[in-house]
């Protein structure tokens, strides 16, 4: 499979997408007994998420100028970020009030600035460890994505609680 910047950025996205429905998924519970436990686990648990996938896709960029591919997954990440918390908050929760709180602000910034620290900690390990996606690369993260998001919506569509 010829790695070009489309197949890239469409590979952006669903590492994106499933990171954004496991790290929802894995903090739901947690959150949902003490927002607390649940805030701080986002803030250890989110950052090796979002730095491995960041990683990921950075060092799959095909074009030799790695700023760029930086900048575009940052921009690429936070903009489904945002969406995605729209489809979370407000069209399946229906609480757009928890939305517009200092947490998601945080997380965007977060989710934005990611890109640019794994860039500067790592950039010669990525240069070194640079691969040419292949089609195979798509699939886990794709299934992880769907398999997260059904299961975050089905417990909150149908309010399961495990207290």
């Amino acid at each position: 499979m010829e790695t070009g910047i489309k197949q890239w950025v469409i590979y952006n996205v669903i590492v994106c997408f499933a990171i954004y429905w496991l790290s929802n998924l894995i903090l739901w519970y947690p959150w949902s007994i003490n927002e607390q436990l649940g805030q701080i686990l986002m803030l250890t648990v989110n950052p090796l998420l979002w730095g491995f996938a960041t990683y990921s896709c950075i060092r799959t960029y095909p074009d030799r100028d790695l700023f760029k591919g930086v900048l575009l997954n940052s921009l690429i990440f936070i903009s489904e970020a945002i969406i995605s918390d729209l489809i979370l908050f407000v069209g399946i929760q229906k609480a757009a009030d928890k939305l517009l709180q200092p947490t998601t602000f945080y997380g965007w910034g977060f989710v934005a600035t990611v890109p640019f620290i794994i860039y500067w900690l790592f950039k010669n390990r990525i240069r070194k460890n640079k691969e040419v996606l292949i089609r195979q690369d798509f699939k886990i993260p794709l299934t992880i994505g769907l398999f997260s998001l059904a299961i975050i919506t089905i417990i909150l569509v149908f309010n399961i609680r495990f207290h």
